[in-house]
């Protein structure tokens, strides 16, 4: 546990700096810090998250506790975290503050951070939730409309399950089936592929 304060106190004075004058929260992981089964990894907090400080507790935190009751799973056994630690924003057209997509440069800032977060908690698989992470750790261009259920090798190394974003099945309800198959193919096969 005092590995992890330390790394997010090394990410706060590394990254506060950067926007000056403007109330960034950072967002860090939440669960199971000691080689958990399971590293879930999204692309970014929205309001929600930034607001409780905690990672997916918003609309997209309810599906995934319904990818975990499909994997029999708790969510204090798992870790769950994102590629950028803040929530991105833009302004909409009436001027209201809205969640957007992280850039390139933000993907670059914060992957080196990911990257020795993954190792402190030393997970024994991970799994992305959509394109960010998918495209952050196996450095493949393609969607995850042609990765996800799937098995595949992250840069470190370690097996990484494609899924899509939980968020993705609020906006499009068709993907639900596909979502629930790829969470169940992901529980059949996990014990295998993490003895490998």
């Amino acid at each position: 546990m005092a590995d992890m304060q330390a790394f997010e106190q090394e990410c706060t004075q590394f990254f506060r700096p950067l926007w000056p004058g403007e109330d960034k929260i950072l967002v860090f992981g939440d669960g199971n810090t000691d080689h958990p089964p399971l590293m879930l990894i999204g692309e970014a907090p929205g309001e929600q998250e930034t607001l409780k400080r905690r990672p997916f507790v918003g609309k997209a935190g309810k599906n995934l506790d319904g990818f975990l009751e499909l994997m029999g799973m708790e969510r204090q056994e798992i870790y769950v975290s994102n590629v950028v630690k803040i929530r991105p924003t833009a302004r909409g057209t009436s001027g209201r503050v809205r969640n957007r997509a992280p850039s390139k440069e933000e993907i670059a800032l914060f992957l080196p951070f990911l990257m020795k977060e993954i190792d402190l908690v030393a997970p024994r698989a991970l799994v992305t939730l959509g394109n960010v992470p998918l495209r952050a750790l196996t450095g493949d261009k393609s969607t995850i409309g042609d990765m996800h259920g799937a098995w595949h090798t992250a840069v470190n190394g370690l097996p990484l399950f494609a899924l899509y974003h939980p968020a993705a099945i609020i906006y499009r309800r068709e993907l639900l089936s596909v979502y629930e198959q790829d969470v169940c193919s992901l529980r059949d096969s996990l014990t295998i592929q993490t003895q490998k």
